[in-house]
């Protein structure tokens, strides 16, 4: 048991009180001096044995019980024997984990009160209920104080077990937080790599779809030259259109590629984009951001970025558009883009390689595309969820 310092204390209290039971009559007996040495000797190694056992036992706080009820019998007429449980139930209280055992030991006590209180009445005149019941209220108060350390003691080794427990879950959080990074890393990597690739693909589909119309433009303006040479001329300038837009195409694909290998944020790319091309087009662009853009997935943020650049594009090669908006909201469930130009429009809108190719790229993440052409201008809007995913089967 870890209470040592009580533990000394009781060996100190039950030798000086058995030395009182032994000075407290003038001509003691021999059975009388015979017990005292042996409830001394017994008390000792009762002491020792509280102090060595390590499995918790009651037996010696029993012996201790037995040896004090010899006090009773032995020394009639004395109440000191209510001092000695009185330190008992200290130790009992404060090691006893079973409320069993304390209600055995508290009956025990009670039947050996009452005996001794009414054997005391039958054989001494010195026999004081008052004196009883003081020594009583301090075996009470004995017995709360032991109580209380007990619970004290158990809260504090709840509190090292669930703080050990606390330490475990800190650092399987922490290594889970380590390694939930590490695939976050690689699922950005994996992302830039598709994205890359993806890019690619369009280089080689649009790019290439223009440099072919381009040499077939180029070719039948050298046929025209001779017989025709006005109409070689519209070819020649219709193929001058062709080379611009091809060239505009690639130094935006190019760019991105190269802003994917030196990533920067969000907000910074689609400020880039809108400068550069307003630099390259005159496209006046403004760009409007509402909410943490933080929280948009590395994945989303580039999708968006094709569109954003796919929707500018065809509002100055479509449209002749001179001013664009575009407006960004975020929320906890859904991120929103729109981008709105000022050009022609369109009265009906069929959607080519690069509105299907938008609408896709949203669609792979659950969210909806709108194309709406107004009277001054072509918008587009964008949905994308953040929480939950839906999809509905059948859309083109």
């Amino acid at each position: 048991m870890k209470f040592t310092f009580l533990n000394i204390l009781r060996l100190v209290m039950f030798t000086m009180i058995s030395y009182i039971y032994y000075s407290s009559v003038d001509t003691p007996s021999t059975a009388q001096i015979i017990y005292v040495i042996i409830a001394g000797i017994g008390f000792i190694l009762n002491h020792f044995l509280l102090v060595t056992i390590r499995n918790q036992s009651y037996y010696p706080l029993a012996l201790d019980f037995i040896l004090i009820t010899g006090f009773v019998f032995l020394y009639p007429g004395s109440s000191l024997y209510l001092i000695l449980f009185g330190i008992n139930a200290v130790t009992l209280f404060l090691s006893a984990k079973d409320n069993r055992i304390l209600w055995g030991f508290s009956l025990a006590f009670f039947i050996i009160w009452a005996g001794a209180m009414y054997y005391t009445y039958l054989v001494t005149d010195a026999f004081s209920l008052l004196e009883n019941l003081i020594n009583f209220s301090l075996i009470v108060f004995e017995a709360v104080v032991g109580r209380l350390i007990h619970k004290l003691f158990h809260a504090r080794d709840k509190i090292e077990t669930q703080y050990g427990e606390l330490q475990e879950t800190h650092t399987a959080l922490t290594a889970a937080h380590e390694q939930l990074h590490l695939y976050s890393k690689q699922v950005e990597e994996l992302t830039l790599i598709r994205e890359r690739n993806r890019i690619s693909g369009e280089i080689h589909d649009t790019v290439g779809h223009k440099m072919t119309a381009l040499l077939v433009q180029l070719q039948v303006a050298k046929e025209l030259m001779e017989s025709r040479p006005d109409m070689s001329k519209e070819k020649i300038e219709l193929c001058e259109g062709l080379a611009r837009e091809t060239l505009q195409e690639i130094r935006l694909s190019v760019r991105t590629l190269k802003d994917h290998d030196q990533p920067k944020s969000f907000v910074t790319t689609i400020r880039k984009l809108l400068e550069d091309y307003q630099v390259m087009t005159g496209l006046v662009a403004s760009f409007t951001v509402k909410g943490d853009v933080t929280t948009i997935p590395i994945s989303i943020q580039l999708d968006l970025t094709r569109v954003i650049q796919e929707s500018i594009t065809n509002a100055v090669r479509h449209g002749e558009a001179k001013e664009c908006r575009v407006m960004l909201e975020v929320t906890e469930s859904r991120v929103e883009i729109s981008i709105q130009d000022n050009g022609q429009g369109a009265a009906d809108i069929h959607p080519g390689f690069g509105l299907k190719h938008m609408r896709d790229r949203i669609h792979e993440h659950g969210g909806t595309t709108v194309f709406e052409s107004m009277k001054e201008g072509f918008r587009v809007k964008a949905t994308v969820p953040l929480i939950e995913m839906k999809w509905q089967m059948g859309e083109s």
